[in-house]
Formats: C-alpha cells, structure tokens, sequence
C-alpha cells in the first residue's frame, strides 16, 4: 500500500499549558505566536491565523485493550474510540498498527467490515542523536469504523469485528474482557489554522494538540505540535524535505519543544 502523507510530531511542554478554557487558550496563543516566529526567522513563511478550538475538535478519546496488553503487546495493535464531546452519535473506532519497519507495517491487510476509512502514513520525531538532532520514523496502517456505543465495546471479539483480514492475532480468546488503557478517560482539544509554506505547491497545516485525563482539567497531561503535507510532491522537492527538517528542529529546540517527553501514545501505555 502506497504512503501518502508525512506527518512531523514535536513534544512539547505540557506544563505550559494549564488548565482547559482561557487558561489554555491564552497559552496556546502565545505558543503560536513564539513558534511562528521562529520559523519565520529560519526562512519558513507561515501563514493562515491560529483558531481557538472548534467544538468539532474537542473530543472525549480512550483506549481499549485486555488488562494484559494483549493487543498492543501481543501483536502491536492499538485501538482507539474518539467522539467530539458535544456529540450523542457514533464513536469512531480506529485500529492502528505501527512500526519502523516500513515492510512489516505494509504486510498488514486488516480493514473495516463496513464502509470506513484506510490509511497508510508515516510519522517523523525528532531525537537526540551524537551528531545532534536526528529523528525516527514510524509508518502506521490504520482502518476507521464506526461504532454507535462504546458501551457495546466488551471484548475482544466485540472490538475485532469491526475489522477484515488481521491475520494471524496471537491473542487469547475472543471472549476476554477489554478495558479503558490504564483507566485512562483523555479530553483532547486540537487548535488549527496556522499553516507552514515549503514551497509553491507544498504548504502544511499544523496543529497544536493537548491531552487532558477525564476529570482533571488544570493541567495537560500531553501536548504536540505536528504538521503534514501530501508526498506526492514532498517527496520529490528537497526544498520541501530541506524545510520541513528543518522546522522540525527549530519546534524541538524551542522553549516550548519537549522532544524527550513522552508521547501521547507513550503516556497512555508507559
């Protein structure tokens, strides 16, 4: 299956954040202006105007597993329901397999039952290296469906069926119980509008994206700034691939950049 996007993920300081409403938002605001800026002066017009979060991106999100991992453990599985918090419809489920093995996340063949939605895409992290900043990839297959209750999510055949062709799963019985990944209930808020420009076809939207556990709304458990564009012109434009290195370094080495912090994903699981 063809790659057809890069997305480019920086940790950042989650601390800085605060509590979810104006708190947040003012932060949030002056963590765009700071990282515009920098851009700007590493050569890479921004352009567009930051957005307080849309309704539509506020969203309650968890992950489901047995209380063993077996999923993510077992076979490097993550399943995720994620619905915007002012919605009573469907929840989207997402199974997700993820590696750096370009070949083994490509040999994956599971895909929704029904109609839904099939990605294949690759991620880009910036970290240390001995010879300064250097970066890991990981290349994920995801398939999306829709589910309309969690509720009717209990185990690992519920969860399973929303999906064709996973292959060999090296799992125990269908049967067993699935749970919220360690209790974890997460409100997301993902603020846009901000776009960087890598050339005169290439220009990625960036997002800003905070983790809150359910409940606790002082302070962030996670944050992110990422940004994407299509490859079929990235990758044949080094302007595009020279920039985008290149914002990604400058985000990282930021006052706001975290890049040793844990991911979102890494939180959850860690």
């Amino acid at each position: 299956m063809e790659i057809t996007s890069r997305e480019y993920k920086v940790g950042l300081q989650a601390g800085r954040f605060g509590a979810i409403g104006e708190t947040s938002t003012a932060a949030v605001a002056e963590c765009w202006r700071d990282l515009a800026q920098i851009l700007q002066e590493g050569g890479l017009p921004v352009q567009g105007a930051a957005k307080t979060t849309d309704p539509a991106k506020q969203r309650n999100l968890h992950f489901l597993d047995t209380r063993d991992l077996d999923l993510f453990g077992g076979r490097g599985l993550l399943f995720r329901l994620r619905r915007p918090i002012a919605s009573k419809g469907d929840w989207s489920a997402t199974l997700k397999f993820r590696h750096g093995d370009r070949l083994l996340a490509d040999a994956e063949d599971f895909r929704p039952s029904g109609k839904g939605e099939l990605k294949f895409e690759e991620d880009v992290k910036p970290v240390p290296g001995a010879m300064g900043a250097s970066f890991w990839a990981l290349f994920s297959r995801s398939a999306q469906a829709k589910v309309k209750s969690a509720d009717d999510l209990r185990t690992l055949g519920d969860c399973l069926a929303l999906f064709d062709d996973i292959g060999d799963l090296n799992l125990p019985s269908l049967e067993t119980e699935v749970l919220a990944v360690g209790g974890n209930m997460i409100v997301e808020h993902v603020f846009e509008g901000l776009s960087i420009v890598f050339s005169d076809t290439v220009t990625a939207p960036c997002a800003l994206i905070l983790w809150w556990r359910d409940g606790e709304p002082k302070m962030p458990v996670a944050a992110e700034f990422s940004f994407r564009f299509e490859l079929e012109e990235g990758r044949t434009n080094p302007k595009v691939a020279r920039g985008a290195w290149r914002a990604l370094r400058d985000v990282a080495a930021s006052p706001w950049g975290d890049p040793l912090g844990a991911t979102k994903t890494g939180f959850i699981y860690g």
